[in-house]
């Protein structure tokens, strides 16, 4: 007899022994699901990763970042040995505050920075020897070709306020075959001297925000 109804008891087991399987088990969700951190409400977005940007370059530009001094020569091809006397235009307080200078792959850079507004004139002569602005003095510039710079519409420093912008560097800056010299400011003039070891092509620029004159000197 019961071979005859085996068969017939097997099937009506399997549900009893499935549901008694399933209550031996823990209850609760799968580790894949608990390992899952909850969404955040309106988060999605901002924990997403800035992809390509750095944290400084993310940060906001500061508004009195000075432009970019281009990479190229100040007036692309315009190379020349020498130059037309350019006039101020709305000079007003500018007062020498920093000289830089650079190298590139073909020319030299010297930069001549000023607080104040406007644009400075610049008139340029080859010199004989660099000598001093006013007491006509013999400068200590190193070279056997000397490009001398005037720039005009500039102030002297007459008050704190202007002594605590003036420049403060050193009076000689050497770059490559170059020797760059500051001879200060003289009532509206600020002087330049640039030794070279021979005459060389050159341009001169100007930029703002701050104001400055471009000094480039082919290699």
């Amino acid at each position: 007899m019961s071979r005859r109804f085996a068969p017939a008891i097997v099937p009506l087991l399997l549900p009893a022994l499935c549901a008694a399987l399933a209550a031996c088990s823990p209850a609760g969700p799968s580790p894949a699901a608990q390992s899952a951190p909850p969404a955040a409400s309106g988060d999605a977005q901002s924990a997403a990763p800035r992809s390509g940007l750095s944290a400084q370059s993310a940060a906001p530009a500061s508004s009195n970042a000075p432009s970019p001094e281009p990479a190229a020569p100040i007036l692309g091809d315009a190379w020349a040995t020498s130059v037309e006397p350019t006039e101020p235009e709305g000079a007003d307080s500018l007062v020498f505050h920093d000289l830089r200078v650079g190298e590139h792959d073909s020319f030299y850079r010297v930069v001549v920075e000023f607080t104040g507004e406007g644009v400075p004139g610049v008139s340029q002569s080859w010199a004989d020897k660099p000598l001093e602005q006013g007491r006509g003095r013999e400068l200590p510039v190193a070279g056997s070709s000397w490009l001398d710079l005037v720039i005009s519409g500039t102030s002297m420093p007459l008050d704190d306020a202007s002594r605590a912008d003036y420049y403060s560097g050193e009076r000689n800056i050497p770059i490559g075959p170059l020797d760059v010299r500051e001879d200060g400011t003289f009532e509206d003039t600020t002087h330049l001297v640039i030794g070279m070891d021979e005459p060389r092509d050159f341009q001169i620029g100007f930029l703002e925000s701050p104001s400055r004159v471009v000094i480039d000197i082919r290699k």
